[in-house]
């Protein structure tokens, strides 16, 4: 079956056990990550170093291109230029200068403290962002007739040009919280946390867990986010198309603590999405 996981911004440890517990009630599983892999978590490295062993695009592993990868390789055209530029002495040791091209997020502190910013080392990382496509379409049996998945890191807009520029903008950065009332396609998207306030004060929602809209999913539970956000989970998510089933690395209780958990529960999880329900309907 197929799976998507949300956002991952360097939670090596919840990356790997939630793909473990997946892969062990599907051995076939096929995972579709929704990229941001890197910057602002702990182990931003480890995880960038798990894509690239694993993740491909024709693999059972593949990611969409997030934001976050887009901004590093935007970075990568400025730095490889400046490297370029700068005497043979100053490259092998690896020296920094003050106009040095450094990225927005924490990219190149992590790069250069794993002694990675050569070319020859961070040349294959920009080849596995730029072979992440912006959007991916999964099509899952449904009771009367296929189910429509588009899946994007931020949103997809149907009524754009597949391939557009502006698609692709929506694609990575747009901030959308409402549902998609376009068509009847589920959009699968991440980019906005569920613990931000669109979602965190909304009945129907589990801020920090999975949240629905109209004919969309977002997978972002903000897991880098935990230590700003005490009250809430801020789970690494996964969705399974075919089901609907909810997948996370750990228990709420694991993750909170008992007493959190008990008042999350009781604040959070004692309504079930109406939107939810509506496309479980047309799952078989």
């Amino acid at each position: 079956m197929h799976y998507c996981i949300g956002d991952v911004h360097g939670c090596y440890d919840e990356l790997v056990a939630l793909v473990n517990i997946i892969e062990e009630r599907d051995k076939d599983a096929k995972i579709i990550f929704l990229g941001d892999f890197p910057d602002r978590g702990p182990k931003v490295w480890e995880t960038l170093s798990w894509m690239l062993d694993h993740v491909f695009s024709d693999a059972r592993y593949q990611s969409i291109q997030g934001n976050h990868e887009q901004m590093i390789l935007q970075w990568y055209v400025k730095w490889i230029d400046w490297y370029k530029k700068q005497p043979l002495s100053s490259r092998v040791l690896g020296l920094s200068g003050p106009d040095e091209p450094r990225t927005n997020y924490d990219f190149y502190e992590v790069a250069k403290a794993h002694h990675a910013l050569k070319p020859y080392t961070i040349n294959k990382l920009m080849a596995a962002f730029i072979a992440m496509p912006f959007h991916i379409t999964v099509e899952v049996p449904g009771k009367n007739g296929p189910v429509i998945y588009d899946i994007a890191h931020a949103w997809y807009t149907p009524s754009y040009p597949e391939d557009s520029y502006d698609q692709q903008m929506v694609n990575l950065w747009a901030r959308k919280c409402d549902g998609n009332y376009e068509n009847d396609h589920i959009i699968i998207h991440g980019h906005t946390p569920t613990i931000t306030e669109a979602y965190a004060y909304d009945p129907d929602t589990a801020p920090g867990m999975i949240a629905y809209r109209k004919n969309a999913i977002n997978i972002d539970g903000g897991c880098v986010y935990r230590h700003l956000a005490p009250n809430f989970p801020c789970m690494l998510c996964a969705i399974c198309l075919e089901t609907l089933e909810e997948i996370y690395p750990m228990s709420l209780e694991e993750r909170m603590g008992e007493e959190k958990a008990a008042r999350y529960r009781a604040t959070f999880l004692n309504s079930t999405s109406p939107f939810r329900q509506q496309m479980l309907s047309l799952l078989p």
